[in-house]
């Protein structure tokens, strides 16, 4: 055998021995996609489920069953930031339905611990920084004459770092629109004032579409409520 052929006989195998690794690795590589596919629809579909009662915010055990649910997929699924976000919202739910200021003060600590953990996450997210407005709003209505200080504040910076990721987010309208109806108009508020970025946010919500079916999508039956009221 010349030195030719057995040349091309080694190049042909050494090429042959690539080619199977190659396709070795893509079905590897198939499989684990597969995997985690496999494994979307019991998170999507436990998800919506959670989303669903959370949605029914009036409805107080529903918004515990919510965020107990929530808590569960957040420990279940570390990499997913919906889970977090979601049981704050929840929580910021819950505190409205709370009489006592301590207790109230309690159940926001825990949202502000979620909303980092979905910050942590998911970095530089319009949502979330909605989210930490949503929340220190709450604080500041715990006792709005001693914290609208502090967390008035809070509020401004993460309605403003919303606006510049996403200027049509239609709740940042609606929080600042809400912020504005409930300040009383001998500090610059009220309820006409109101109007134009309610209806700034209605109009934002007809053109919004959310990401998913799990994604944010609160907010327009109360900017439709606070505008009736107008």
């Amino acid at each position: 055998m010349s030195q030719q052929i057995r040349k091309a006989i080694f190049l042909t195998f050494k090429q042959s021995i690539k080619m199977k690794r190659i396709l070795f690795v893509i079905s590897l590589l198939t499989l684990v996609i597969t995997e985690t596919f496999a494994q979307n629809p019991a998170y999507i579909s436990a998800m919506e489920k959670a989303v669903g009662l959370l949605s029914e915010f009036e409805n107080t055990e529903n918004n515990k069953q919510a965020v107990s649910q929530l808590e569960r997929i957040a420990a279940a699924e570390p990499k997913e930031w919906l889970p977090n976000y979601w049981a704050a919202y929840g929580l910021v739910n819950l505190n409205y339905a709370e009489t006592d200021a301590d207790k109230k003060d309690i159940i926001l600590e825990k949202a502000e611990k979620f909303a980092a953990a979905a910050e942590k996450l998911q970095p530089n997210n319009d949502e979330i920084e909605v989210l930490k407005a949503y929340i220190a709003s709450a604080r500041m209505a715990v006792s709005p004459q001693d914290r609208w200080q502090k967390y008035g504040g809070i509020v401004g910076t993460a309605l403003q770092n919303a606006a510049k990721l996403n200027p049509e987010n239609p709740r940042a309208a609606l929080l600042a629109g809400q912020g504005v109806f409930y300040t009383p108009e001998a500090f610059g508020g009220g309820k006409k004032k109101s109007e134009p970025i309610l209806q700034d946010a209605i109009n934002k919500f007809a053109k919004f579409k959310p990401a998913s079916s799990i994604a944010p999508n609160w907010g327009e039956r109360v900017a439709k409520w606070m505008l009736s009221q107008i």
